[in-house]
Parts: structure tokens; C-alpha cells; sequence
């Protein structure tokens, strides 16, 4: 429960932004952490077809959450092998944002948890008129690079709702799914877990235990 609703919700989010429908292909970047732990499933029950990459140990972990291809990316270039992809989950950011760019279907729609907020980001928050021209002159780059490509770029933050939660839950529940959780430490620890946070290579998410 506690692993669950944060990254569920930052999910159903970036694939209704998108407007992802059901048949169509996601490229979900680093699709072996948390947000891929989770944004897998999620896609594969909303109907779409799941290209992921990442670790190759890996391989078999994310193949089981459904994914239909994975990529290692120590041994396989995605810029290489994968095209005309509608939608992406850019989990990444930094060079990799355009790299996925690159991969996508004219009018593709690219949802990005880690790059640079926007000027659309700053309106669709109703953020004041001052925040939306300096997201704008910000997030220019990416809107640049999008035009490049003849995609959208979107950057996302999540806010609460409990009918995507709920939706989340019975979807969890009729298909048995679980977070993917890489460490779980005693409260006391919290600041081990801080560290895993910010400086490890999780594969999936880290959670507190509270004492009863």
C-alpha cells in the first residue's frame, strides 16, 4: 500500500495526458526501476504494447510484468532497433529525452517524469502568469526538440485522485499485481533509506516500516 499509490498515480496520469489508447506501442525508458515496476502492468492492462529496456539481469523480472520486448542496453542501441513508437514514458531524462524522441511516430506523444517543466506544464497547473513565462523560456529547449521531431512534449507532476487510486486498486486486485520493491527499512534507518533514494541503483521502491 505504501509502495503503490504515488508512482501508480504519476502513471495513470502520464497516460491520460498522452491520451494512450488501447493497441497502440509505449516505449517506458529504464523500465527496470519503480515507475517501470509499476507503469508496465498498468500500460499492459490499459491494452497497449510495452517496449522497456534497461539491465539485462533484469530481463526475466520485466518480461513477467508483461512487457512485450525487452532491450539491454548494454548490448542493443533502442535508437537502432525501435521506430514509430506512439507514445513514451521518458523515466530518464538528460540526453535520453531526445534519444526517444528519435524513436517516435509523427504527432507521438512524449510524457517526461525527469526532464525540464514547460510553458504548457505551467498552464495546465494554472500556475501564475509570471511562473508560465518562466517555465516557458525553460522548458524551450524541449519544446525545440519536440517541433524537431514532429512530436508533443509533456512534463508531468502528480496530483491526487482518489478515482485514478481506486481505479489503481481494483485494477491491482483483479490482476494480482504488486509493487516492485527493491528495499524495506525499519524507520530507525530512514536515513539508509534517504542514501538508497538519492544514490542507488533501486529496482523498485524503497519503503519504511513503522513498529506496531
Amino acid at each position: 500500500a505504501a509502495a503503490a499509490p504515488l508512482t501508480a498515480l504519476t502513471i495513470m496520469q502520464s497516460l491520460e495526458l498522452m491520451g494512450a489508447q488501447a493497441g497502440k506501442t509505449i516505449f517506458i525508458s529504464g523500465g527496470t526501476g519503480g515507475v517501470g515496476g509499476m507503469a508496465i502492468p498498468i500500460a499492459k492492462a490499459k491494452g497497449l504494447k510495452v517496449i522497456t529496456n534497461g539491465a539485462g539481469d533484469s530481463a526475466d523480472r520485466v518480461l513477467n510484468l508483461g512487457a512485450d520486448r525487452f532491450i539491454d542496453y548494454k548490448i542493443e542501441d533502442y535508437t537502432k532497433t525501435v521506430s514509430q513508437v506512439d507514445y513514451v514514458l521518458d523515466t530518464l531524462g538528460g540526453a535520453e529525452t531526445e534519444k526517444q524522441m528519435s524513436i517516435m511516430k509523427k504527432g507521438g506523444q512524449l510524457v517526461s517524469l525527469r526532464a525540464m517543466p514547460n510553458g504548457a506544464f505551467a498552464k495546465r497547473m494554472n500556475l501564475p502568469k509570471w511562473k508560465q513565462i518562466l517555465l516557458g523560456l525553460a522548458g524551450r529547449k524541449f519544446d525545440k526538440m519536440a517541433d524537431k521531431y514532429g512530436v508533443h512534449y509533456h512534463f508531468i507532476f502528480v496530483e491526487s485522485n482518489g478515482a485514478q487510486l481506486q481505479e489503481v486498486a481494483d485494477l491491482f486486485s483483479k490482476l494480482e499485481i504488486k509493487p516492485s520493491i527493491d528495499t524495506v527499512y525499519p524507520f530507525e534507518e530512514v536515513n539508509s533509506a534517504l542514501d538508497k533514494v538519492a544514490n542507488g541503483r533501486s529496482r523498485g521502491k524503497t519503503v519504511l516500516s513503522f513498529k506496531k
